[in-house]
């Protein structure tokens, strides 16, 4: 089999992750500066990152001398990432900000990824000392805090009081 083939038929159909993420905020800049692996299917293929300061993540594949060498699998997630349907995005931060439909790269996928990461961690953090919940007309991001710990009593008074509850996002975690 080709090198060419063996990446298409890896591409098929990927669950890319990232694990063992850290992320510098004092070196961040004009992109979040981090450090991460990249996991595809459960496998190791790569470390990811990025210096905080606009470029590109950088992404490095893993290679050891010894007959460990993950390229034909990083071409395969640069391939699949390809596949994935263009993302719209904001321009700028300003008020009434314009958007613009950008394909799809290994880079803004690995950025997206990065940024879901983030949510999650800050979702954990308000989860352990509030009550976090998603409704039916929330826009994607978006949540409505309690300033009171979660507890069954409290969740089951929520799901009384909100006809359109979606998710208390606590009992994710528990």
């Amino acid at each position: 089999m080709t090198m060419e083939e063996r990446i298409k038929a890896a591409a098929v159909d990927m669950e890319p992750e990232l694990k063992k993420v850290k992320i510098a905020r004092s070196l961040s800049q004009d992109s979040t500066a981090f450090t991460a692996q990249l996991w595809v299917d459960g496998e190791y293929i790569a470390d990811v990152s990025n210096d905080g300061r606009g470029g590109n993540n950088r992404i490095m594949h893993r290679f050891d001398g010894k007959g460990l060498n993950t390229r034909d699998k990083v071409e395969a997630f640069r391939k699949w990432c390809e596949g994935q349907p263009p993302r719209t995005i904001a321009v700028n931060d300003a008020p009434g900000a314009k958007t613009a439909s950008v394909a799809m790269d290994a880079d803004l996928y690995i950025s997206l990824m990065l940024e879901d990461y983030e949510e999650q961690q800050q979702i954990k953090r308000w989860c352990k000392t509030k009550t976090v919940i998603r409704l039916k007309s929330d826009k994607p991001g978006e949540f409505h805090i309690y300033k009171k710990v979660y507890d069954p009593a409290f969740a089951q008074r929520i799901r009384d009081k909100e006809p359109t509850l979606v998710e208390i996002l606590n009992e994710r975690y528990l």
